[in-house]
């Protein structure tokens, strides 16, 4: 769809042809007008059989055809345009931004060995096939911290996937909206829009309206969730085998929030895999993350010259002018 916001002419010189065109135009128009014979000087029937087509003012004329691909060529001459070429350094894969929640909760052995265990195996698998792209790494519970930068090597990346543990998070608890300022930042230098994948068991409350603002937007990264563990949960499990307690003295509750999950998806505009066995899931985040490509804004990319839209236009006038018969009187 043509952005009308960004139309312009490279050319716009050649506008100032316009007006000719239009007077020419008018002219042998008038001229043609004026050649037609007075009413009541010859005979009706006889001034019909002399006139050549039955001419008569209001019919089409060869020169309006004419006038039409004539300013056609003119527009063409000057340049239109609505985008830019894509750069000839823009890759073709999406970069990415892994936001992997490192909490109590992600402990829970509903997936075996535990949900943030398995959370590196799905992310591993999305590397592997991901060959080549550039990816970022983010942790966060109750605060975020970056990783890694954005790297194509996922040899380097799996070392600090591995290192991951809820015990060397500075903050308790779980603050998803904290990750975006910082995938922002990590994403400002890259030449392509990509997107952020959270790698989860859940979202709180307080993250939805946080995700809502930053996709209204518009004009920041896409939003993806990978939900890892079931819905009734299972028992958070510390290195010694003892079951992590909440606040309360009782046993951290892990059941994930469905109904949070649908605000993501319905109110954010968060895509939501869910985990699984096999690799639906990854190919499901693959599709997701390819569709959110989209070229940054370099201030360095050359418009697209969309002439040929407007010579192909005035090809097709021209083609009558090859016809018999079909002759212009100046």
């Amino acid at each position: 769809m043509i952005d009308l916001s960004l139309f312009h002419f490279l050319r716009p010189l050649w506008l100032l042809l316009i007006p000719a065109v239009a007077l020419t135009w008018w002219l042998v128009r008038r001229r043609g007008a004026h050649a037609e014979l007075p009413d009541g000087i010859v005979e009706p029937h006889l001034q019909a059989a002399l006139t050549i087509g039955q001419a008569s003012r209001s019919r089409i004329k060869p020169v309006d055809g004419f006038a039409v691909g004539l300013l056609a060529a003119v527009i063409a001459a000057a340049g239109p345009t609505w985008s830019k070429q894509p750069s000839p350094w823009f890759s073709e894969t999406a970069p990415l931004v892994i936001a992997i929640e490192v909490t109590d909760s992600m402990r829970s052995n509903d997936l075996q060995p535990t949900r943030l265990d398995r959370a590196r195996f799905k992310v591993l698998d999305l590397l592997e096939q991901r060959t080549g792209s550039r990816t970022a790494l983010i942790a966060y519970a109750g605060s975020a911290h970056i990783v890694m930068p954005p790297s194509t090597d996922a040899a380097v990346l799996k070392l600090f996937l591995d290192s991951l543990d809820p015990a060397i998070m500075p903050n308790p608890g779980t603050n998803a909206a904290s990750v975006l300022p910082l995938a922002d930042q990590v994403l400002a230098d890259e030449t392509a829009i990509g997107t952020i994948l959270f790698v989860t068991d859940g979202f709180a409350t307080q993250d939805i309206p946080a995700l809502a603002e930053y996709s209204g937007k518009g004009d920041g990264a896409s939003l993806v969730a990978l939900v890892v563990g079931k819905d009734e949960g299972g028992v958070a499990l510390l290195p010694d085998g003892s079951a992590v307690m909440d606040p309360a003295g009782g046993r951290l509750d892990t059941s994930i929030d469905t109904g949070l999950l649908q605000r993501a998806e319905s109110e954010a505009g968060v895509a939501v895999v869910r985990a699984e066995t096999g690799d639906n899931d990854v190919r499901g985040l693959i599709r997701e993350i390819n569709s959110n490509l989209q070229p940054a804004d370099d201030p360095n990319a050359q418009w697209l010259d969309e002439a040929w839209w407007f010579v192909l236009l005035a090809t097709v006038l021209a083609l009558p002018v090859f016809r018999r018969g079909w002759t212009m009187q100046w």
